[in-house]
């Protein structure tokens, strides 16, 4: 009898539920993933770094690009900057995201004020220049999105610089100090633009359609009508396609044709 008893007890030890065990037992580390290697696209500007975010299809370069500018308030999490740069790479396009106001001096805090748009164009001129020396970057020309203030930038190189073959104006305008006769030859454009936007009035998105099709030049108006100057939810899904998209596709016409 105590033999049965002995062989009823080792019986229950082993049939004890596994993740009782195991809990005592280490569990090893996963190893982390080794890091991507992504290009260093860094400027240097008047003397100073400006931080230069890449991100690179799949496919070997050199690669149509983008110059992706964004707005008043800087970089920060880059919500509608972000899945731009993912969608183009996607779309084999190279999405350099520039922190252009890393070229102002450290001790002004509203880098992103008017006064300042003169000295940014400069600025954003060079970082053009230095973007097409890479030599990842498919020349002669590349592509602009600018959101808000990076909207206003973008249109303004657009409509006066050959170097830029397309552009993409979310929440912008074509800033009112330049003359509507520069825009003979103006880029392609697709203005985006939430016609709640009590920011940037949806007037302005009207007045950079009215200049470009003064010299016709080709450009596409995106109106949102229950957005305000930040697209959330489904419309900010459809401004990220439509982006992605329509750079993809004039860039690399642009590019064939400037060849």
């Amino acid at each position: 009898m105590r033999w049965m008893l002995a062989l009823l007890f080792v019986l229950a030890a082993c049939s004890q539920p596994t993740e009782r065990l195991s809990a005592k037992m280490p569990v090893p580390q996963a190893k982390p993933a080794a890091a991507m290697a992504k290009p260093s696209w860094d400027m240097r500007v008047q003397g100073r770094t400006v931080k230069v975010h890449v991100v690179t299809p799949k496919s070997p370069g050199p690669w149509p690009t983008v110059m992706l500018l964004h707005g008043a308030s800087g970089l920060g999490r880059g919500y509608m900057i972000w899945p731009v740069a993912k969608a183009l790479a996607d779309r084999g396009v190279a999405a350099a995201v520039v922190q252009y106001f890393d070229a102002m001096p450290k001790q002004i805090s509203r880098k992103g004020a008017v006064r300042y748009f003169e000295k940014r164009e400069v600025q954003l001129d060079m970082m053009v220049e230095q973007l097409l020396a890479q030599p990842q970057v498919r020349g002669p020309a590349i592509g602009i999105y600018g959101y808000s203030l990076g909207g206003f930038h973008g249109l303004a190189l657009a409509g006066t610089d050959s170097r830029v073959a397309a552009v993409v104006s979310l929440g912008g305008g074509l800033p009112r100090h330049v003359p509507s006769s520069n825009l003979r030859q103006a880029s392609p454009a697709l203005v985006v633009h939430g016609k709640r936007d009590r920011i940037v009035p949806f007037s302005r998105a009207s007045e950079t359609v009215t200049a470009w099709k003064r010299y016709k030049r080709p450009i596409r108006l995106m109106g949102l009508s229950r957005t305000g100057h930040v697209p959330r939810g489904a419309d900010r899904d459809r401004v990220i396609k439509a982006s992605a998209d329509f750079l993809a596709k004039e860039l690399v016409l642009q590019l064939a044709l400037l060849r």
